[in-house]
């Protein structure tokens, strides 16, 4: 059966918010591909990777009717690491400033593709989603807007984008972002409470998590118009990705 693979990789950034801006851990985690649009040739090469400041964080290339997992925690590891180089030894996550956090896709595989790539900002505290907090309060700048077209039927949780054009392979998109800052406004989102002389100030901010979920997928150019109908459910035409 003839059948189009799309390369699908999905990295997780989870940064630990406590009162006194303390970091914890970031990871990084693959999910599954989708074969479910039938074309009229094989598609065994497709590959995508994720790359931060320069360097692989997760990819995924179909080799030989086989995914082949990589990740910067090792070869065959689904989990990878990002913002591990965010911080020096010691330091305190600070609001308001800017880190660098330079996001490109590359095609690892060895065919032309279409790329999207999905961006989730989220804020969760004890395994729960906290919508107290404004996924606008985490900001990851975006570059190259005319390289990069925004879908404009999206939520404030989630923004997706489709590059412009094929990208060969072999080669590195633009990036699509260059800094990740968190907003400093997030100190003013506090519970004020007296009791005689003494008062208490909670932040809403106090045992929470940051989360920005990147989401990379590609489809083949052959019949690249029907075939990201399918798989994306957009029209290419009318975004102007072809």
């Amino acid at each position: 059966m003839k059948k189009r693979h799309i390369g699908y990789l999905m990295l997780v950034v989870s940064l630990l918010l406590l009162l006194g801006s303390s970091v914890g851990g970031a990871r990084a985690a693959l999910t599954y591909y989708s074969d479910n649009y039938i074309a009229e040739i094989t598609v065994s090469q497709i590959g995508v990777s994720l790359l931060e400041n320069g360097e692989m964080v997760s990819s995924r290339d179909y080799e030989k009717h086989e995914w082949k997992i990589n990740s910067n925690k090792g070869s065959g590891s689904v989990n990878g690491a990002l913002l591990t180089k965010m911080l020096k030894p010691e330091e305190k996550l600070a609001l308001n400033k800017k880190y660098e956090e330079k996001l490109t896709v590359k095609n690892s595989g060895t065919i032309d593709e279409y790329v999207r790539v999905r961006i989730y900002r989220y804020w969760m505290k004890d395994g729960k989603k906290l919508t107290a907090l404004s996924p606008d309060l985490i900001d990851l700048n975006l570059v190259n807007t005319d390289k990069w077209v925004k879908n404009p039927e999206q939520t404030a949780e989630c923004t997706e984008l489709f590059y412009k054009g094929i990208l060969k392979s072999g080669k590195e998109s633009a990036a699509f972002a260059d800094t990740i800052r968190i907003d400093g406004s997030l100190a003013s989102e506090a519970k004020i409470e007296t009791n005689g002389n003494t008062v208490t100030t909670t932040y809403k901010y106090d045992g929470a998590e940051f989360h920005v979920d990147v989401e990379v997928d590609a489809v083949q150019t052959h019949n690249a118009q029907d075939a990201i109908k399918s798989a994306w459910g957009v029209d290419a035409s009318a975004l102007g990705i072809l």
